[in-house]
């Protein structure tokens, strides 16, 4: 610990609660983790079982994991170091079953996905969103849109529930023939994708997959 600076030797023998570090990069913020690491295990405030390092990248958990090698001594086997897709799968996977998850699924890479929805794109029921052309755009751009809405954690009921609501609040605000026809059309769009995000998710069930 001799080569880090004041500030550094702060955060590894940081105490209770959490410790926000700002830093750019190259400024040490990897060399201060394995510190903090090796200064609660060795100072037995902490068990191996009980430290979780997440990180973005695959590369960035590798680094770490070799760097945590060198300085702790043999036998720290249960240290867990991943990424947040790492930890979550893993998470999934332990306890999958208790959120109704099929046992033994398989979570798919991002030109799975790709191919899932190309390979199901008849079974969307899409009409006003149908690629009359090469759909390679069109499933990109549906894919994005899909994974939105799990990133904002949006149920397909919610998202059904959701094109109701349009409906009711179009009718309420538009009137006459040329409104009526803007309504109409408005409708169809979310409803066809709340409907294709709906039986998307329908069909990953089906198939033990997750996205």
């Amino acid at each position: 610990m001799t080569q880090l600076n004041a500030q550094q030797k702060q955060a590894v023998k940081h105490a209770d609660g959490p410790l926000l570090i700002v830093a750019g990069a190259g400024t040490g913020k990897t060399t201060v983790l394995i510190e903090r690491l090796n200064f609660l295990l060795q100072n037995k405030l902490a068990k191996a079982e009980e430290v979780l390092i997440i990180t973005f990248t695959e590369k960035a958990a590798e680094e770490l994991e070799v760097r945590a090698d060198k300085i702790l001594p043999y036998g720290w086997v249960d240290l867990w170091i991943d990424t947040f897709h790492g930890f979550c799968q893993r998470i999934l996977e332990d306890h999958g079953l208790e959120v109704g998850l099929p046992g033994g699924f398989k979570l798919l890479s991002q030109t799975e996905q790709w191919m899932f929805i190309r390979k199901h794109l008849d079974e969307f029921e899409l009409d006003y969103y149908r690629p009359l052309g090469n759909p390679t755009k069109f499933i990109h751009a549906l894919a994005e849109h899909f994974s939105r809405l799990k990133d904002e954690n949006i149920s397909p009921q919610e998202y059904l529930d959701f094109a109701l609501e349009v409906k009711q609040n179009f009718d309420q605000m538009l009137s006459g023939e040329e409104s009526a026809k803007e309504a109409e059309l408005e409708l169809k769009k979310w409803q066809e994708l709340a409907n294709a995000y709906h039986i998307y998710n329908r069909l990953l069930l089906d198939k033990g997959l997750l996205d």
